[in-house]
């Protein structure tokens, strides 16, 4: 076991590594923070979301597709409250619920207990803007959003958030801090059963 936690850390430490090394376009950057990092007070550049999509309240479609801004924030906010939630009540189970990725998993157990909250994870303490829809199909979700978490204090993180499709619904897979990103390469890659 202790063998799969130095693997876990090796393989985290590159992947930060390869994102810290790649080149970026920065004219359009903000500051962000992955989903276990902690929250930075940023200024979000003003976003629109695309005319195409509807903003009407309203059930998910029968398809699975997320078709309004609503609809992809009700993910969000699942997604955040199960992942916080999780490593509030140090809870593996729970951070499973969320994320479909050995990575984010590790992520969030290596947040147990170093990770400072106010108060206790709550989902009306979570607040999300200048959302916008930049993948939406049967597969993939990605999202941009800038959110704020009151549980754990000021500031806020932006950034694209990627979600796939599994038997259990909308899932987590990976953070990135700009538009710019590799993100699409998320809603290719295989996914791998949790352990």
């Amino acid at each position: 076991m202790f063998g799969r936690w130095i693997t876990g850390l090796i393989v985290v430490g590159l992947a930060i590594g390869v994102w810290a090394l790649w080149p970026r376009d920065d004219t359009n950057a903000t500051s962000t923070t992955s989903p276990h990092s902690e929250p930075t007070t940023t200024t979000a550049r003003p976003t629109t979301t695309s005319s195409e999509i509807t903003t009407t309240s309203g059930a998910v479609a029968s398809s699975g597709v997320i078709e309004t801004v609503e609809e992809a924030e009700e993910v969000l906010r699942d997604f955040w409250f199960g992942w916080f939630e999780g490593i509030y009540n140090q809870d593996e189970d729970r951070i499973k619920e969320v994320v479909a990725s050995q990575s984010q998993l590790e992520a969030a157990i290596a947040q147990f207990g170093a990770m400072d909250f106010l108060s206790e994870p709550s989902r009306t303490e979570i607040t999300l803007i200048d959302t916008e829809i930049l993948r939406a199909d049967e597969r993939c979700l990605a999202i941009w959003s800038t959110a704020s978490f009151d549980f754990r204090g000021p500031g806020t993180t932006s950034g694209v958030e990627v979600h796939r499709m599994t038997d259990a619904g909308w899932k987590f897979v990976n953070s990135w801090p700009n538009r710019d990103d590799l993100w699409e390469q998320d809603c290719d890659a295989q996914l791998e059963p949790l352990s």
